[in-house]
């Protein structure tokens, strides 16, 4: 496979360290933005004058913004709701610095973001910058992500698991569901779309959801969205979850389930099989040191 890349969105919740009155959102957004380029990373914040934008112009630099979904609706004055959306990062390079010095730079105009469930992360994976996924290596991810989704549900945060915004994909797909259960038939009507937009309405209804193939339309960025992270506060867990997200895609497209349903490439249906499989992947792709040795510590359940 080609290097992959990944950009990740991080939804956090913060009070500043110098609380201005009244709190303008786009007065810390700037600050953020100030404190990256002082570390040396390019950063751009919205100013909200040309209407909210979700992403910079050609995912070349931090991008801080507004979410209106984790804005605090009872009026914490004191709490600044943000999104920060992070360049095009290859996986085969030092992106791990990248992560490092935005946290440094969170830590420099804000406290510790607040533990809200209302926020998580999302990781957009694509082959390579500027590139898309064939569309016979987005029917084996398509594939994987449906066969193995109750495990992969299994290692995500409680609170994600029942969440409006990252719905499992066989929940929110009205063809996948005419399906049932049977591996058989999944893996024929993924077989039978013909392009990415047949593929990306079999595995979804909206884009709400834990695998999001709405980017891989025709004229989009290309990438593959997973919703199931968590909130992050800080380097070591985000590392963690840009770690899980692009290995499991990785090791479903290495295992290539589809080609011969109902068969599966782990030892045995279990969470613990995958996990270890997914940390087989991410060992050759030098990510392995970010997750833990047991899946109930990425989750963690703690069990």
């Amino acid at each position: 496979m080609t290097c992959w890349t990944f950009g990740v969105e991080i939804e956090l919740r913060a009070t500043p360290h110098k609380i201005r009155n009244p709190l303008v959102p786009t007065l810390y957004y700037e600050k953020l933005a100030a404190a990256l380029r002082n570390r040396g990373l390019s950063a751009l914040a919205d100013d909200l004058q040309g209407g909210y934008r979700s992403h910079p112009e050609h995912y070349n630099k931090w991008w801080i913004t507004r979410d209106g979904s984790i804005e605090n609706r009872n009026g914490d004055e004191h709490t600044i709701a943000l999104e920060a959306v992070s360049p095009v990062l290859r996986v085969k390079g030092q992106w791990e610095e990248e992560i490092e010095k935005f946290w440094e730079a969170m830590r420099a105009v804000f406290h510790m973001p607040d533990r809200s469930a209302k926020c998580g992360s999302h990781i957009h994976i694509a082959p390579g910058k500027g590139k898309t996924f064939h569309l016979s290596t987005l029917k084996k991810m398509a594939y994987g992500i449906v066969l193995y989704e109750d495990l992969v549900v299994a290692l995500l945060m409680e609170y994600r698991t029942n969440n409006p915004y990252c719905q499992p994909n066989s929940l929110s797909s009205d063809l996948l569901r005419q399906c049932g259960t049977n591996p058989v038939n999944i893996a024929a009507l993924i077989q039978r779309a013909t392009n990415t937009t047949e593929l990306k309405n079999i595995m979804q209804n909206k884009r709400y959801v834990l695998w999001n193939f709405e980017n891989t339309l025709p004229g989009k960025s290309g990438t593959i969205e997973f919703r199931g992270g968590r909130f992050l506060r800080g380097e070591v867990r985000t590392k963690r979850w840009i770690a899980f997200a692009v290995s499991f895609l990785h090791a479903v497209v290495e295992m290539n389930d589809l080609a011969q349903p109902p068969c599966i490439k782990i030892r045995d249906y279990t969470p613990e099989a995958l996990y270890a499989r997914i940390k087989e992947e991410a060992a050759k792709l030098a990510m392995d040191e970010y997750l833990p040795a047991k899946y109930t510590t990425l989750n963690e359940s703690g069990n």
